[in-house]
């Protein structure tokens, strides 16, 4: 049976990213911007690295990649308490409060957005005022199962697909909620993304991708129907409008597929199987401004890097219970504009370019942030 065939692909595929310190697979590091020719790397971030750090690849080969840090709950940010205040006020720590079950992820401006699906909210992380707060809590705004966001940066716009509520709601970055996309059983929104006025929303059961326009919510076109055909779906969970392009994780068909922002059907990769460059669960997608596609799969409990010509340049991260694993992960999002808020963590070997977020359902570690970038040796 097909489940069965899963369930031993990912006994099996687990048993290479967790094996014998001699087991190791190929990256391309000419697509990643190494030196020329295959290069065989460990597979675990610990082996051969430096003892403060954790990369990806793991020294001696070139990481591309650093593990930075992990927000799992308020205590993450809290403010450290002065002396003199726990003099005052005695020593009592407040509770910490929690993110619950991580799904999509943004930042922007300093402040990074998750939705968690068992908080029925957006959870905010403030890293300038070190706050910790809720979006989508009360009346008419109460949000029921939020799973993925899209932040208008430029227009401080936040877009939650909300499963629970059948719709798109948008609220300012500070949660003030504008309006609500999506009729009585119009979609089931699992996924969204804006580009130049258009609201893509991911109808993970109706099989297509719903396009809107941003100002009035009124439908322009669709994308896609069931199926197994080029340009079809079954479930499609996560979109990225990257480049000029629509990228759509198609699960259930164990692939990736692009189209222009048209509807076009541009190419595909990916087909369920046991090892990397394959696909048992792919869920959340990002793409890099060089066109480095960023696929999370919640079955091997990794993420996989292709290039633009969907080549696999780098399979990374595993499950367990240390700071720089991830457990039954869901979202990736890749962010050019607050590194400097983590510039803390950063080897100073190494010069980051641009951050990775992953966010976890399950395990101590819900939203684990990465950066891309160049290590000098």
């Amino acid at each position: 049976m097909k489940v069965e065939r899963i369930h031993m692909g990912k006994k099996r595929y687990l048993a290479y990213l967790t094996g014998l310190s001699a087991l190791v697979f190929f990256i391309l590091t000419a697509a990643c911007g190494g030196g020329g020719g295959a290069k065989t790397v460990n597979v675990s971030p610990q082996k051969g690295g430096h003892p403060d750090y954790i990369f990806y690849p793991a020294l001696p080969n070139t990481p591309r990649y650093q593990y930075l840090t992990t927000f799992s709950s308020s205590s993450d940010i809290r403010k450290q308490k002065s002396k003199f205040f726990k003099f005052v006020a005695g020593d009592e720590v407040e509770k910490p409060r929690p993110i619950k079950k991580a799904y999509g992820v943004e930042m922007c401006d300093g402040v990074i957005y998750v939705c968690d699906l068992r908080s029925h909210a957006v959870v905010t992380l403030d890293l300038k005022t070190k706050e910790f707060g809720y979006i989508g809590i009360t009346g008419s705004a109460k949000l029921n199962r939020p799973v993925n966001l899209k932040i208008d940066k430029k227009n401080k716009i936040i877009y939650v697909a909300d499963m629970g509520r059948k719709q798109v709601l948008s609220f300012t970055t500070d949660g003030q909620r504008l309006m609500s996309y999506g009729k009585k059983d119009q979609f089931d929104p699992a996924d969204v993304d804006i580009h130049n006025g258009k609201l893509f929303v991911c109808d993970v059961k109706g099989n297509r991708i719903h396009v809107l326009d941003v100002k009035t919510g009124e439908s322009l076109y669709k994308i896609g129907k069931s199926g197994s055909n080029d340009g079809e779906f079954f479930h499609p969970s996560n979109i990225a409008v990257r480049n000029n392009r629509l990228y759509v994780s198609d699960s259930t068909n164990f692939r990736i597929q692009i189209f222009d922002l048209g509807g076009n059907f541009i190419g595909k990769f990916g087909e369920i199987g046991e090892l990397p460059g394959y696909f048992s669960r792919p869920k959340g997608i990002d793409v890099d401004r060089e066109g480095r596609i960023h696929v999370v799969d919640a079955a091997f409990e990794n993420v996989q890097v292709f290039d633009k010509k969907f080549n696999l340049l780098l399979y990374m991260f595993t499950p367990g219970n240390e700071r720089h694993n991830i457990n039954l992960p869901a979202g990736v999002t890749i962010d050019y504009d607050d590194v400097s808020y983590f510039k803390q963590y950063l080897s100073p070997d190494f010069k980051a370019e641009y951050l990775l977020f992953v966010t976890s359902n399950f395990g101590p570690n819900k939203v684990n942030v990465y950066a891309y970038g160049t290590y000098r040796r």
